[in-house]
């Protein structure tokens, strides 16, 4: 994977005059392209199975920029927050900057929308610091090797210059992030939940009318710190119980009851972890409408397939 990096503000200093006035110092740029993003997120087909895929066209390319940037804290100053409308990428000759297509939060997951960058001071500021991140997309014409992204307001603005000569590459993909196992497998007749409406908690439960509520139990360790906005030192991961799918023996996907919370079960629940040294597994188990038939299981994050189990 090539990318292109600027390593310390030494080397941005002299073609940066207007870096002085912002509170963001650029530590290190990273610009990574791309033919085609799939949107896990969007507003069209099915991860699992279907999935919607962005293409940047014949004359164009995506350009997925990552930026870091040391935030300048002071007494007076405790946070430091750019707007996602003072975020953009300025081409050569240009009369306006251009907004981003998207952005990632978490590596190898793509969000519509537009990113914000933002920073708060550590309690034990000036011994400890906090960085700002930026993980932004936007769609380049072919042809332009470089770029300028300009970052907050007029009277702050800070100017990063950007080679975007890079050679193209694949997106990581969800399912590099994480190492997915399957724990166990069967079929529920009704699945029982206490929902709170109103301040009243009721119970509640969900019986099939056509196939069987089937179980599905996983153990999902993360392979790396997802998080884009990390610190330095920190690793911490984050998924949706409903980015797993189930696949039959027939390829057909199944539909998604829901994953089992301590009250019962939800159809939408996230999981984060953090550590220090090694990840941790987090237990699943999640439950889908079908029929146990005999054969090849397969489970999905997102668009990727990450494990295989028989049903004899």
């Amino acid at each position: 994977m090539k990318t292109t990096i600027i390593a310390t503000l030494a080397a941005l200093g002299s073609a940066l005059p207007a870096a002085a006035q912002s509170l963001l110092t650029p530590v290190s740029v990273s610009v990574q392209r791309y033919d085609e993003i799939v949107s896990p997120n969007g507003n069209a087909g099915l991860s699992c199975c279907a999935p919607l895929v962005l293409e940047s066209g014949p004359g164009a390319d995506f350009y997925h920029v990552r930026m870091v940037f040391d935030a300048g804290f002071s007494e007076t100053v405790d946070r430091i927050s750019i707007s996602s409308n003072d975020i953009t990428l300025w081409l050569p000759g240009a009369a306006e900057g251009q907004r981003t297509v998207g952005r990632y939060d978490y590596v190898g997951v793509f969000e519509d929308g537009s990113p914000s960058i933002f920073a708060r001071r550590p309690r034990d500021w000036p011994a400890e610091t906090e960085q700002g991140f930026l993980e932004a997309v936007w769609l380049v014409p072919d042809g332009v090797t470089a770029a300028t992204v300009h970052i907050g307001p007029a009277d702050a603005l800070l100017q990063v210059p950007i080679d975007l000569n890079v050679a193209p590459t694949q997106p990581v993909t969800p399912g590099q992030t994480l190492q997915v196992a399957v724990t166990g497998f069967g079929a529920e007749p009704a699945l029982a939940l206490t929902t709170r409406i109103s301040g009243q908690d009721l119970a509640g439960r969900v019986v099939p009318t056509a196939g069987q509520a089937l179980r599905l139990e996983l153990t999902a360790t993360p392979l790396m710190s997802t998080a884009t906005d990390a610190q330095a030192g920190e690793n911490r991961a984050f998924m949706q119980a409903e980015s797993f799918a189930l696949v039959g023996p027939d390829g057909l996907p199944l539909s998604y009851l829901g994953y089992e919370t301590s009250d019962g079960v939800r159809t939408r629940w996230s999981i984060s972890s953090s550590w220090t040294d090694q990840p941790r597994p987090s237990e699943l188990t999640l439950y889908y409408l079908g029929a146990p038939t005999a054969g090849t299981w397969t489970v999905y994050y997102l668009q990727d397939p990450v494990a295989q189990f028989n049903l004899q």
